[in-house]
Order: C-alpha cells, then structure tokens, then sequence
C-alpha cells in the first residue's frame, strides 16, 4: 500500500533562495513554506527600497517603478495557487486592478487633499464622494487581495495536478 508522507518544511534561507531560483518561472508548484518565507523577506525588501524611491522622485514616478518590483512576487504567487490547482489568471488579474487603482489614485483629487500642508479632511471625504470609482477600485483590489491571500494559506493536494507533482508529500510504498 502507498502513502503521502510529507517532507520537513523549508527553512527562511532555503524558501528564499529556491524562490528566487524560479523568480519568473511561472509553471508547477510551490509550498507554503516558500511562499510565506519569501513574502516576508520580499515585503521588507519593497518597502525598503520603495521608501527611499520616494524620497528621490515624484509621487507617480515613484509609484510605477514601486508596482514594477512587485512582478518579482508574481512566479512564487501564482506557483502557490497552482499546488492548490488555482489558475494563474486570479494573480495577473488582481495584478492589473493593482496597478490601476495605484495609478488612478496617484493622479486624484484625493490624493491631492492628502498631500497638501494643510489637509482639509472634508475635502478629501468631498474628494471621495466626487469620484466613486476611487471607492470601487478599492473594493476590487482588497476583495482580490484577501481572496489570494486565503487561497495562499490553502495546504496543497499531495497528489499531482495539472500543474505537476506536489512539492510537499511524497508517494511512498508501506513495506
């Protein structure tokens, strides 16, 4: 009789350098322990370099070559969602309202009021009501966001899926 055994979870160093191994490889599997390892030590990275970035250029500058860094967690994000057999397409989905609501916020009237000397915060509520598509936008990329952070925490299926065999549990034969 066969079973699936699992194999001992990924250490922060391995989980990061295995991710950035497959940085843009965007078939097969990844584990949880990847997947959360790399996130951590990618986040501290972005905001890192998106704090001086932003100290150096203006806010629409700033915000693109900020977005830009965050292809770099797509591979390892969308490897997560196929070892639960999710599609591909929930990232890059998410991805693109991501960076349409950035880009449309940066070059709103809200965030005009938010960044004046003196902030007025009935304009900036007057600023909100005004354009409903700030409001909408938001809705989407935090409905998408929480909706990929639930499937990320999902444990995998030991069996093999279309998108390969599970880098977790291993078929073993019971002697």
């Amino acid at each position: 009789m066969e079973k699936y055994v699992a194999s001992p979870q990924l250490g922060f160093s391995e989980a990061v350098r295995l991710a950035m191994s497959r940085l843009f490889d965007f078939n097969g599997r990844s584990r949880r322990s990847e997947f959360w390892w790399f996130m951590l030590a990618f986040y501290i990275v972005c905001y890192v370099v998106g704090f001086i970035i932003s100290l150096f250029l203006p806010a629409l500058p700033a915000a693109i070559i900020n977005s830009s860094l965050w292809i770099v967690a797509v591979g390892v994000t969308v490897r997560r969602l196929q070892d639960n057999g999710h599609s591909k397409w929930w990232v890059f989905l998410s991805f693109i309202i991501s960076i349409v609501y950035n880009a449309y916020l940066v070059n709103s009237d809200f965030m005009f009021e938010l960044a004046s000397v003196n902030v007025n915060p009935e304009a900036v509520i007057k600023s909100l009501i005004d354009d409903p598509k700030i409001m909408i936008l938001s809705l989407l990329d935090s409905v998408f966001t929480i909706v990929i952070i639930v499937m990320c925490m999902i444990d995998g299926k030991p069996q093999t899926n279309r998108y390969g065999e599970s880098p977790k549990y291993k078929l073993v034969s019971e002697d």
